[in-house]
């Protein structure tokens, strides 16, 4: 990165030096032009954000969002809790340790059974917000408040949980 950066530089440099000779306006329009894309080339290399945006991709609450579980841990979870059969290996496999069936249903426990059940459909089953409101009839909206207030519940358990801190 540090080589594609000083190759823009050097390319600026030069399109600066040919800017100061005398040259048509329509060659000066167009050094002009790959003068300013360089500029924004290396200020987003310097950078690593798109010049002139106020807010920087890492600042928005998406990327901020923590997963309080691992969701393939969660999908174990759930699996593991149907019933197992011995011809299905495939159960076997995916069943989870019991420190860890124990860390989860701990921190399940402070949920309400309908904000329980729409956190397993969703994190369980991965379902989608529109599918759990299908199967639930109510909107999807409802469901993601639900969800979103089960995830502050389970991270406030987390917090205050020293059954949950391990691991």
């Amino acid at each position: 990165m540090d080589d594609l950066l000083k190759s823009y530089q050097e390319s600026l440099r030069l399109v600066r030096d040919l800017l100061k000779r005398k040259i048509s306006d329509e060659d000066r329009s167009v050094l002009r032009s790959i003068e300013s894309d360089l500029v924004y080339a290396i200020d987003w290399m310097k950078t690593g954000r798109r010049p002139g945006n106020r807010r920087g991709i890492e600042r928005r609450a998406a990327y901020q969002r923590e997963k309080l579980f691992d969701p393939l841990l969660m999908q174990k979870f759930f699996r593991s809790s149907e019933p197992t059969y011995e011809w299905d290996e495939h159960e076997r496999e995916s069943s989870i340790i019991s420190w860890d069936w124990e860390r989860i249903e701990d921190a399940l426990s402070v949920l309400t059974e309908r904000e329980r059940e729409t956190y397993l459909m969703s994190r369980g089953y991965c379902l989608t917000y529109s599918e759990i409101a299908n199967y639930l009839c109510i909107s999807s909206s409802s469901v993601q408040t639900m969800i979103e207030r089960a995830e502050r519940k389970i991270k406030k358990r987390i917090k205050e949980s020293l059954f949950c801190m391990c691991g």
